[in-house]
């Protein structure tokens, strides 16, 4: 959405869409009566599939002065509006995806907020509607972590606050209704002092025998496979799905212990127990929603190796130190697809904001959040980062979110849009990373030149202050990924108080010897993401056809894509 004088919007009716559902798309606007006329343009990639006009006559009154619905195959789209007024127009922008099933891809947000002043609240679903969020975490909002539903309608949870069982009710069901999977939060081995001191065989000891404990209020329990508190814990994930209406569960860690002793003081290494309570809860909680599924929290990257390829929804990565450049994103992301992941979430919390407090820095932390969003689309994952209303995750306690200027809005609208439209490049895995062998260093196949800027150097590791190039082909087309780091560090978790310095004119030179069906870029950073056709030039050199090109801008992030014949 972009800032006008005449208030004007549009997004769709639900986060995604099932093959087969009808995509409604929602035009909000002032000053009805002088509209001459409106245009509704939808694309896949550059090439339009739809297009409607609708007349002033045809106008609703309310919120809502349209609803156009669309009848569209699977796939990912733009949509573009434009609405005439007398005397000026304006253009607003979304994106759509239809998807054969719900776990196609996983767009991961949060919520966590469920007290009883909550109950009729839905701003925080629009929110996520409009970011195409389409699993939502319902952080802390068990009773216990040993016993997840309360027996009482309001209750205290493990820190205190008070949860409405109805608030929960009203936005699982909201969540439903608009496309979007509530997963609950329940750790996958943490139970409270009183449900050790019942079942002390259930727990982790150390070698020595001392129970195994967090924070010295949680006690570790026994995740094999055949042991009773992993039992008793899937069957807590199936009667939350069963009487709340969740449609996942999201199976949390804590990163440690690693090698632990359970009562007969037998050695068990944790991560070997994980892929088969995978699989099981995963199996327990759709044999009662078969929507339902489940996502495990592998922190710090512990143990991807044992579940990248196991049967969750996506692979998930709580990002901390020492996975700290942009380019740990980068790696974080590869190699857990490269061990099976069909989907990769990181949880990258965006510290910058939670410091936050001058003009300065609240920009710092923004621009922080664009770069380490764009780095990690590009790199061909997805942030957990989003939720509530207008807010940011800054801190792995969820309920210390940051809060979103109504003015950055707009940008985080933007780079959500444009992960939606391009889903289908930027997600692939049929697609192969080529970044290390095609550019930079003493690869010629993609030379990358800025004839106008003696200063600009080109990498492909990400590294601090140059433009980092990403690279990918499939039979069909080729994409390049650029992402400006001049100016900046390659710290992604850091404020950064100096914006890239905008490139342009970037020529690339790209050894493609076969028959070229045209050559396109999009970028969100103008808030639009519609796509440009980019003319070209064709050589032949000794080693076969090279096609010029040149990319106008680069402000933060831009996707370049060569469709193939």
């Amino acid at each position: 959405m972009m800032k006008h004088l005449t208030y004007v919007d549009c997004f769709p009716d639900k986060a995604q869409y099932i093959e087969g559902e009808i995509v409604n798309v929602l035009l909000e606007a002032e000053d009805t009566e002088n509209i001459v006329e409106i245009v509704f343009t939808v694309s896949e990639l550059d090439q339009v599939v739809d297009r409607k006009m609708v007349k002033p006559s045809d106008l609703m009154t309310g919120d809502i002065a349209y609803k156009m619905p669309f009848k569209l195959p699977t796939g990912n789209y733009g949509v573009d509006v434009k609405v005439s007024y007398i005397d000026h127009v304006i253009e607003v922008h979304t994106a759509c995806d239809v998807v054969e099933t719900h776990d196609s891809i996983i767009r991961y947000g949060f919520l966590a907020d469920f007290s009883e002043k909550e109950k009729k609240d839905s701003s925080d679903i629009n929110f996520a509607v409009k970011l195409h969020l389409n699993a939502l975490q319902f952080y802390d909002w068990m009773y216990r972590h040993d016993k997840l539903v309360a027996d009482e309608e309001e209750y205290f949870e493990p820190l205190g606050r008070i949860i409405s069982l109805q608030t929960i009710r009203n936005k699982v069901e909201l969540c439903k209704q608009h496309g979007i999977r509530p997963f609950a939060y329940g750790a996958v081995y943490a139970a409270s002092k009183d449900a050790y001191a019942k079942h002390p065989s259930w727990a982790l000891y150390k070698e020595d025998g001392g129970v195994l404990s967090f924070a010295d209020w949680l006690v570790f329990m026994d995740t094999s496979n055949d042991a009773p508190w992993c039992k008793y814990i899937i069957e807590q994930y199936a009667d939350t799905i069963k009487r709340l209406g969740f449609q996942g569960i999201h199976m949390d860690t804590y990163g440690f212990p690693k090698y632990v002793y359970n009562d007969k003081k037998e050695r068990i290494s944790l991560a070997e127990t994980f892929p088969g309570m995978i699989k099981l809860a995963k199996q327990a909680v759709k044999a009662v929603d078969d929507k339902a599924g489940v996502i495990f929290n592998a922190v710090n990257n512990w143990p991807i190796e044992y579940i990248a390829a196991s049967e969750q929804d996506a692979a998930y990565i709580e990002v901390w130190a020492p996975h700290v450049t942009y380019h740990h994103l980068y790696t974080l992301i590869r190699e857990a697809k490269y061990l099976g992941a069909k989907h990769v979430i990181l949880a990258a919390y965006m510290r910058p904001f939670l410091e936050a407090k001058t003009e300065e820095e609240i920009l710092a932390a923004e621009l922080s959040l664009l770069l380490t969003n764009a780095v990690i689309q590009a790199s061909g994952g997805l942030q957990l980062v989003f939720g509530e209303t207008n807010a940011a995750l800054s801190d792995s306690y969820y309920v210390n979110y940051s809060l979103l200027r109504e003015e950055f809005i707009s940008k985080v609208r933007a780079y959500c849009d444009f992960a939606v439209r391009y889903g289908k490049l930027l997600y692939d895995n049929a697609i192969m990373d080529i970044s290390m062998t095609a550019a930079n260093g003493i690869n010629e196949d993609i030379v990358f030149t800025t004839p106008e800027f003696s200063n600009i150097e080109f990498t492909s590791d990400g590294e601090a202050g140059k433009v980092w190039t990403i690279i990918r082909e499939a039979k069909q087309y080729l994409t390049l990924q650029l992402i400006n780091l001049t100016n900046v560090n390659d710290l992604w978790n850091q404020p950064k108080f100096n914006r890239p310095e905008p490139v342009s004119s970037i020529r690339i030179d790209m050894l493609v010897d076969t028959y070229i069906k045209g050559v396109f870029m999009a970028s969100p950073d103008d808030e639009a993401g519609v796509p440009i056709k980019l003319e070209y030039e064709t050589e032949h050199k000794s080693n076969g056809k090279h096609i010029i090109f040149s990319i106008p801008k680069l402000d933060l992030w831009n996707l370049v894509w060569v469709e193939l014949s």
